[in-house]
């Protein structure tokens, strides 16, 4: 039962990452090949949770795990390297595509993170 007390008000464990919290923020994407980051293989894409390490797309084409991604956000904000960890179709025929952020750790927005700066 939820009484409303902070303790109780995380609203769905499925959002938590592998280390760390997943929020469910929509932020607008590119994806390329990092052979091809300004060409036919981009895709405007949007996320469907994220964090600092990581984050969930929705993708109109089949990503491969451990596959390279250029992710870049529209705002240009964000422009960073990933590797795909999994890849799962949708009903509407789109990809939830889960991207890991290895190198450094993604300031998406002003948001802030526990434990991120």
């Amino acid at each position: 039962m939820n009484d409303g007390s902070p303790d109780n008000l995380f609203f769905d464990r499925s959002l938590e990452g592998r280390h760390e919290k997943r929020l469910p923020i929509v932020v607008v994407v590119q994806l390329a090949e990092p052979e091809h980051p300004q060409g036919k293989e981009e895709e405007k894409a949007y996320s469907d949770n994220i964090s600092p390490h990581g984050a969930c797309v929705a993708s109109r084409r089949l990503w491969h795990p451990g596959e390279e991604v250029e992710v870049t956000s529209l705002m240009n904000t964000v422009k960073a390297r990933a590797k795909v960890v999994y890849c799962r179709q949708a009903k509407n025929g789109r990809y939830f595509v889960g991207l890991n952020f290895r190198d450094r750790p993604i300031r998406w927005s002003n948001f802030s993170y526990v434990g991120f700066p």
